[in-house]
């Protein structure tokens, strides 16, 4: 009897080191592979000497990149070589450190020498993600609209992936998933967005990137850089998906029940290389004294925060909530709250920062990080607020989870006042604007609680302030910035003037939270402050009178577009009592307001004729998916704002 392990799947690596990944179902599934005795295995060297030689490759190309430059070894595709290596610099200091897609030493390796690992149309996807962060006009169709930016490398992208589509290539995977984040901020592509994303997805399944084995770690068929490179390829796509799935409100592609891949990456290179921010803000680049990269730990630390924003979208926000008894559903709320937190304390020190206190401002990306940790928070607890006959069963549970996302609505707050004072939020990526939005939610309804000069209305205005600033290269802003100033109407928030609104970077707020990553326990120390609201009247806003919800016709992805919808098991979720001390009494203010949705596909205004009848969708408060296309027409307030 033999004593191979048995196994669910086969990669079968041929001569040339194209893979190719069968479960057992498949016919092409071999129990007994005839290459196994052809293929040479080698002892698995320490993780340490792999480190080391992958740190010293990497250390080597960069030398070499100015060298080839210098030399016109470098393949431009046609463009000017000064305007190539300027688009291609902006993305290694911005789009590449997000999520480490491209990988840095191969590329550029290759760029000179035609190997594989360098692809025209992944070189196109580059210049194109980056040209809306150059202040060139030459890649601009229209000179003063940021907009237009890479139109031509867009153009042959397209060109170059009708005959990329007829094989995996890692290379044609790294260009769909740099085209996917740079087409969903346009706010106008999230269909591009989202079947580029898809197309990707279905290429790492094709090479069996999403597992890694121990046979395929020994072969000599792949090297170390390859092994490198498949797993960083494959925990972009993971966390692409997650983040993409939230923000247009679908179920994931890529479940982690399916793969089998460790967060480990070897080549530390780029960790503590010095990271400056000539691609972001002109203001800072002179200001800003620098800092070590720590492009490895975040994103390590990003890809096992992926995984639980997954949970999330899979637990809270699935269809099937509904068959969840309350009792799984309080374990759900417990489960998920525990691996946040625990993610947070096991952040290492130069990573675990209080921008309120640092000397020295991490790297953007780090920031970010702390931005979807609040940013997760909120979209964990907010539908334990969210819903009436919840906070009839429990209205502890209701009060505790409000108070989470007061917490975490004011950590974003205080990280984009940082961001901006050494970055400028001008051209932030979406990940910064989402959370922006998702605070602005939470602000939005204390400060109808609060005084005009109120820490709330501070928040409120900052966020507002956002929204103005990262329009121009974030599209999509204007639509969150709309559906904010709506719910500032609706709950009777005065919404401000252009002159009144501002970041205020110098002021930390009345906050009296320390990190950006609070825990519920740790919000105890806001108690003082947030139980003199009348907290119960705030929970009460989230609340529609109205339960019923009913989908468009024109749009079928309007399922989402509300709390009532995305939330289907709300009205049978009950939990232990945690009651908190010294809330005040319930409101009766009830939230109402809706938006009607008409035949025509324009969104009006309630209580406006509609000849063919009314069919309402709540649009205050979305979360999960509030980038639908249901709200393509939701009309972008002529007011002061925008």
């Amino acid at each position: 009897m033999s004593s191979t392990p048995q196994t669910v799947s086969r990669i079968v690596v041929a001569s040339n080191g194209a893979s190719s990944y069968h479960g057992r179902t498949s016919t092409l599934f071999d129990e007994n592979p005839h290459d196994r005795a052809n293929t040479e295995t080698r002892p698995r060297m320490p993780d340490e000497w792999v480190e080391k030689g992958l740190v010293a490759e990497a250390a080597r190309q960069r030398q070499l990149e100015e060298v080839n430059f210098r030399l016109g070894k470098l393949d431009f595709d046609g463009v000017e070589p000064d305007l190539g290596m300027h688009l291609l610099s902006l993305h290694w200091n911005r789009q590449h450190h997000s999520f480490l897609t491209t990988y840095r030493p191969a590329f550029m390796r290759d760029m000179a020498c035609g190997g594989p690992y360098f692809s025209k149309l992944l070189l196109n996807a580059i210049y194109f993600g980056a040209s809306k962060f150059s202040p060139r006009h030459e890649v601009r169709r229209v000179a003063d609209d940021v907009r237009t930016a890479g139109w031509q490398f867009r153009q042959r992208v397209r060109e170059l992936l009708g005959g990329a589509l007829d094989k995996s290539e890692v290379t044609t995977i790294q260009a769909l998933l740099v085209m996917t984040n740079s087409l969903f901020a346009l706010g106008d592509e999230r269909s591009a967005a989202w079947l580029y994303a898809g197309l990707a997805f279905r290429m790492i399944v094709d090479l069996g990137m999403h597992v890694d084995t121990v046979d395929l770690a020994s072969t000599r068929k792949f090297s170390d850089e390859d092994y490198e490179i498949r797993r960083r390829v494959f925990w972009a796509a993971f966390v692409v998906d997650k983040i993409q799935s939230l923000y247009q409100g679908r179920p994931v592609s890529i479940k982690e029940s399916d793969t089998l891949v460790p967060i480990k990456f070897l080549d530390t290179y780029e960790e503590l290389e010095n990271w400056s921010p000539f691609a972001y803000s002109t203001q800072s680049s002179s200001t800003y004294q620098g800092s070590p990269a720590y492009s490895i730990t975040t994103f390590q630390h990003l890809c096992k925060l992926s995984v639980i924003l997954s949970d999330i979208l899979s637990t809270i926000y699935t269809e099937r909530t509904f068959d969840s008894s309350p009792g799984e559903l309080s374990a759900k709320l417990e489960s998920i709250h525990s691996k946040l937190t625990t993610w947070h304390s096991h952040l290492p020190a130069h990573l675990a920062v209080d921008v309120k206190k640092e000397p020295i401002t991490p790297p953007p990306h780090v920031l970010s990080l702390h931005a979807m940790y609040n940013v997760l928070m909120i979209l964990l607890h907010r539908p334990f607020v969210a819903d009436g006959h919840l906070y009839s069963t429990s209205r502890s549970i209701s009060v505790n989870s409000f108070i989470a996302c007061a917490t975490a609505a004011e950590n974003i707050v205080d990280l984009l006042r940082v961001y901006d004072k050494a970055f400028s939020v001008r051209r932030a990526p979406y990940l910064i604007s989402y959370a922006t939005y998702v605070a602005a939610t939470i602000h939005a309804r204390i400060a109808a609680k609060r005084g005009i000069g109120s820490n709330a209305h501070s928040n409120l205005k900052a966020c507002l302030a956002v929204f103005r600033e990262n329009q121009e290269t974030n599209w999509a802003v204007r639509r969150a910035n709309a559906i904010v100033q709506n719910l500032m109407k609706r709950l009777g928030v005065d919404i401000p003037s252009p002159d009144e609104t501002r970041i205020d970077r110098d002021n930390g707020g009345n906050s009296q939270s320390s990190t950006p990553g609070t825990s519920t326990s740790r919000s105890m120390a806001r108690e003082p402050s947030l139980h003199s609201l009348d907290i119960d009247g705030i929970i009460q806003s989230f609340v529609r009178e109205q339960e019923t919800m009913q989908v468009p016709q024109a749009s079928q992805s309007g399922r989402n577009m509300s709390s009532d919808a995305t939330f289907p098991a709300q009205q049978m979720w009950s939990f232990p009592s945690t009651e908190v001390q010294g809330v005040g009494p319930q409101s009766e203010n009830q939230d109402t307001n809706t938006l009607a949705y008409e035949t025509d596909s324009s969104w009006l205004y309630q209580g406006q004729q509609q000849p063919f009848g009314e069919v309402s969708i709540s649009v205050d408060d979305l979360l999960y998916g509030f980038n639908g296309s249901a709200l393509d027409s939701f009309p972008i307030l002529d007011g002061t704002m925008m």
